[in-house]
């Protein structure tokens, strides 16, 4: 699973878990298993980045069995 920024152009940012995102028709798709879990206007968005910041939750489980 991956995490994604969503940068609105109103000041929000979004962070979409998804596994891919595309584009479809006049907008960003973000999908989980071909399931669409997120819909915005690619005219509302200034950018797209992938999160560095959070942990994968599997690796954040991981790390916590070994302390």
């Amino acid at each position: 699973m991956n995490v994604y920024d969503v940068s609105h152009v109103n000041g929000d940012i979004y962070e979409i878990e998804a596994e891919f995102y595309e584009r479809e028709g006049d907008d960003w798709v973000f999908y989980v298993a071909n399931g669409e879990v997120f819909r915005v206007s690619w005219l509302d968005v200034l950018g797209v980045t992938k999160s560095s910041l959070r942990p994968h939750p599997v690796e954040a489980q991981t790390e916590d069995l070994w302390l």
